[in-house]
């Protein structure tokens, strides 16, 4: 049927002659049938060659890419709509746009005029820029806007809504020659795991995830609830541990930001790495000389929402009746600096902080777990996305800590380790120096109330070509870099005395 069809469509829009004019279309040259110059050609053809020359030749009456709509393709809009986004509640951004603005300054007025009346909202500052979200509604707008000023920007991401769509996508088996995404690991070879590091899984596959690691590595593991959320999804914290009592703890997060789907994905990976190689005698010795204790997925409310209704969503799903708004932003509900800049007191925004500090069931569960922690706990590492950054306290000023020397030297350190790993270029310094100023976050309040000898947020790939929006083919690169920053604190942990 679908050949016929083809065909047929080919019969109105061609003659023998050559080709026939349609209204409206310019008098210039068209080649409709660019891939087959003749009928015994075409007839020869089975049904997905002549779907994607078919594709291929009517590209030209439309500026989207034609070939998204293959109903047959797993990655096509259809396909993914169909498998992961089904509901009529869900959310679509067609003709949004991510713009980088080669500015950083955001106090001029000009900049705040256009982030005021165009900016749907700021994503990230970083050293290129500063990236924007833009509805499409006001893209036009924005151009003109921008003509009339000094400022360049570039226009990152063109159409939100397709990006999404490739965050759906999983890597195929001709994608694995890629010398950086080599599937061919043992550690990513587990039997009876639905996890695979091809694509992005819901919450429930990283929950078996680490009942697999459990049954395999009963001796070394023990997964503890730390909480529940309002949803009911449990907060599990995975422990791995030689059993010495004299071991210094790491605490290690990720996915706090729900449309963070990258750090999630990156810390599974270091972690089945780490159970696989301390099971073959391969780790490193020094991290063996750790309690770790790992929180793959902080906000497992928000991140199951953003899987299923909305891909930009960043919150909980906490729910204020007052407002009949959902969600607090969990990095910025901890009681350091709470309610400060960088965050808001809208119910509906982005960056609102909560009705008090700890009003959530996922920061309470952190800080009691944390407290309970605080005579052995040596680091504190938060994985996130995005703007390749090591950065560590303060994040709500420019003061200095106690610490900060032996915290300066361990992000260089990473750094120069990423930089050897795979040439990747990551900034360090305090949040507040390179992030915007964001009070009630997480690892301020670790710093100031349980003050172990590291404290981290590592924002991974990348620094605004994707955002929060990347492809599943950096999860594999990415998890080596989380790795290799585990692996940096726990020699630079065990120089020190317990």
């Amino acid at each position: 049927m679908l050949r016929l069809c083809l065909l047929q469509l080919l019969l109105l829009l061609t003659t023998t002659g050559g080709i026939k004019r349609l209204a409206g279309i310019p008098r210039a040259p068209l080649l409709i049938w660019r891939s087959v110059s003749t009928l015994p050609e075409l007839l020869s053809l089975n049904g997905n060659e002549l779907y994607e020359s078919t594709l291929e030749s009517l590209q030209w009456l439309s500026p989207t890419d034609l070939r998204r709509y293959n109903f047959l393709s797993p990655g096509s809009t259809y396909q993914i709509n169909r498998r992961y986004r089904n509901n009529a509640s869900v959310r679509r951004y067609y003709g949004y746009q991510l713009w980088k603005l080669h500015e950083t300054r955001l106090s001029q007025p000009q900049l705040k005029r256009f982030l005021r009346h165009f900016g749907s909202e700021l994503w990230n500052i970083n050293q290129d820029g500063i990236d924007v979200l833009i509805e499409h509604k006001n893209v036009e707008a924005a151009k003109q806007y921008m003509a009339q000023t000094s400022f360049t920007y570039n226009i990152m991401i063109d159409d939100i809504e397709r990006a999404i769509d490739e965050t759906y996508t999983e890597i195929s088996e001709a994608d694995t020659d890629n010398t950086l995404a080599n599937y061919s690991l043992p550690w990513l070879n587990r039997e009876g795991s639905l996890l695979t590091w091809r694509r992005y899984h819901d919450q429930a596959d990283m929950q078996q995830f680490m009942q697999n690691i459990l049954e395999n590595h009963s001796e070394l593991t023990e997964i503890i609830q730390i909480g529940i959320t309002r949803n009911k999804r449990p907060l599990e914290v995975l422990r791995i541990s030689n059993g010495d009592p004299n071991n210094w703890a790491i605490f290690v997060e990720a996915g706090m930001q729900a449309r963070d789907w990258l750090s999630p994905a990156a810390l599974t990976y270091a972690i089945s790495k780490l159970t696989w190689l301390w099971e073959e005698g391969l780790a490193d010795k020094s991290m063996h000389q750790i309690d770790w204790y790992f929180l793959p997925l902080a906000n497992p409310d928000g991140y199951q929402y953003s899987r299923l209704t909305d891909r930009l969503w960043t919150k909980n799903r906490n729910y204020d009746s007052a407002t009949r708004c959902y969600g607090v932003n969990l990095d910025r509900n901890f009681d350091y600096s709470w309610g400060e800049a960088g965050s808001s007191s809208n119910a509906c925004a982005n960056l609102y902080h909560g009705e008090k500090s700890f009003s959530e069931a996922e920061t309470r569960a952190m800080r009691n777990f944390l407290l309970g922690m605080r005579d052995y706990l040596g680091a504190y590492v938060s994985f996130g996305g995005y703007g390749q950054a090591i950065t560590y306290p303060w994040g709500d000023d420019d003061y200095v800590t106690t610490n900060q020397r032996q915290l300066r030297k361990t992000a260089r350190q990473a750094v120069l380790n990423f930089r050897r790993l795979n040439h990747a270029e990551y900034t360090m310094g305090t949040s507040f120096k390179q992030k915007l100023a964001r009070g009630g976050n997480a690892a301020d309040w670790v710093q100031h109330r349980i003050q172990p000898q590291f404290v981290y947020n590592v924002f991974l790939k990348d620094q605004g070509r994707y955002g929060y929006l990347m492809p599943p083919h950096y999860i594999l690169e990415s998890g080596e870099e989380a790795f290799e920053f585990l692996r940096t604190v726990a020699q630079q942990l065990a120089r020190i005395k317990y």
